[in-house]
């Protein structure tokens, strides 16, 4: 039986503490995630950076650059993260 690898997808999650219906979401490619490796720096044992990482502001000029993504929403908190596709 050939065992299928899980095909990851990265996002750039925007979200609300104070409104859990105020979201977004922006899809991430491969090659955004190994540029944005030089930006946010992910934990050692965790090069593809399959967990949760916060996107701090300070960040966001470098963000947008490589994502085109647009300016951050001062409502919002942004993370990257990735999940499993279906």
């Amino acid at each position: 039986m050939i065992e299928e690898v899980p095909h990851v997808v990265w996002t750039l999650d925007g979200f609300s503490k104070q409104d859990e219906f105020l979201r977004t979401q922006h899809t991430i490619s491969r090659e955004h995630i190994v540029a944005l490796r030089e930006v946010i720096t992910p934990d050692a044992d965790d090069p593809w950076m399959t967990y949760c990482y916060d996107v701090p502001l300070d960040v966001w000029p470098a963000v947008e650059e490589i994502l085109h993504c647009g300016p951050p929403d001062p409502c919002l908190d942004y993370q990257i993260s990735a999940s499993v596709a279906d």
